[in-house]
């Protein structure tokens, strides 16, 4: 019996090690799991947060509460011009802390009168809980010195979007974002393998259809996934959570294009890789760090530095940014600017599959 039992277990493991995917989700998977999570939480790499600060009173005691912000070490201050309109500049140059000294500020804490600074914020932001606690540690610490403690100074804490903004309306663009990746690789890599192993190129290549052809059809079947998809995820959204926000033309345009755009990346991965367990896993290996560092499930600014800046090259990053400006923030102008990053990458990425792939060369 014994002997049998070793044979069966010698059996199965040789047919791990023979199959990529099992080694892959068995041993790298969990490793890069708890490299990206441990990276991410472990709180390593992140010094200070951006905090934009709006002195309307423009008094010494109002420069030198900003000394006291920038003293902390933990807030990067950056002054914005007391006449610059707060919610313009806020849309323009996607700010997620803004704290505004009203005028007045030097006059009333000097006379001992109450006096409330407001203290703008995303609350879906990572930085948000830090840089509140910093400005609060501040406040505190000008109220002990003024007058042994009294809350002359009080920090109001406002939203950027709405009082209504949660966490859901950070995610569900997200989560779009990610089920246009998710669909549009592994079904390319999944249909490109299998097409290839069972001779549908080899028969293909009898036909008058080219490259082009066929990614524009492939393409296409992608966009009809990622319409079911995308409708799912709003339906939800609207009737579990009661999410306030629509698809607009913009959004519509950066799903369009980062379905092409991803369309594409799986099919240069399925020119790589023959077989079709060992396609699935290279797809894997490449979606899943994008799914954790594109800023899909939390903000990039909760990460650490360096992984924010792997996360500036990774084209989820900006198909999740560019769908955020359009269905929660309202910002066309960064929408836009993130369209044009997604096409340039889907043009690219096009004229390389287009050169490389092809039934012909099967």
């Amino acid at each position: 019996m014994t002997d049998r039992v070793a044979v069966v277990f010698k059996g199965l493991a040789k047919q791990f090690f023979r199959s990529p995917g099992s080694v892959f989700w068995t041993i790298a998977f969990p490793v890069m799991l708890i490299l990206i999570f441990g990276a991410i939480f472990a709180g390593t790499g992140i010094s200070s947060y951006d905090l934009y600060v709006q002195d309307q009173d423009d008094s010494p005691i109002s420069h030198m509460y900003i000394d006291g912000l920038e003293e902390t070490g933990v807030l990067n201050v950056h002054m914005v011009p007391a006449g610059e309109d707060a919610n313009s500049f806020i849309e323009r140059n996607s700010v997620v802390n803004m704290l505004i000294i009203p005028d007045g500020f030097g006059n009333a804490f000097a006379s001992r009168q109450p006096v409330e600074l407001t203290l703008r914020q995303d609350s879906t932001s990572g930085s948000s809980m830090a840089v509140l606690t910093a400005v609060n540690a501040v406040t505190q610490q000008a109220n002990i010195n003024a007058s042994r403690g009294q809350e002359y100074i009080t920090v109001q804490r406002g939203s950027i979007i709405s009082e209504d903004f949660s966490y859901i309306d950070f995610f569900l663009p997200g989560t779009i974002g990610l089920m246009v990746m998710m669909i549009a690789v592994q079904s390319i890599v999944g249909y490109q393998t299998r097409f290839r192993n069972n001779g549908i190129f080899r028969k293909l290549a009898t036909t008058p259809m080219n490259n082009a052809e066929w990614l524009a059809g492939m393409m296409l079947w992608m966009l009809v996934m990622v319409g079911i998809s995308v409708v799912a995820i709003m339906a939800t959204g609207m009737l579990v959570y009661n999410v306030q926000m629509s698809i607009d033309l913009m959004s519509i345009a950066m799903i369009i294009v980062a379905t092409g755009l991803f369309t594409a990346i799986g099919m240069i991965i399925s020119q790589f890789v023959k077989d079709e367990e060992v396609a699935g896993t290279a797809a894997g290996a490449i979606t899943f760090p994008m799914m954790f560092l594109s800023g899909s499930f939390f903000p990039l600014e909760s990460m650490p530095e360096y992984l924010q800046s792997v996360a500036q090259v990774l084209p989820l990053t900006y198909v999740n940014n560019g769908l955020r400006d359009a269905m929660v923030y309202g910002n066309d102008a960064g929408a836009m600017s993130n369209l044009l990053i997604v096409a340039a990458m889907t043009v690219v990425a096009i004229v390389i599959t287009v050169a490389i792939s092809g039934w012909k060369k099967e």
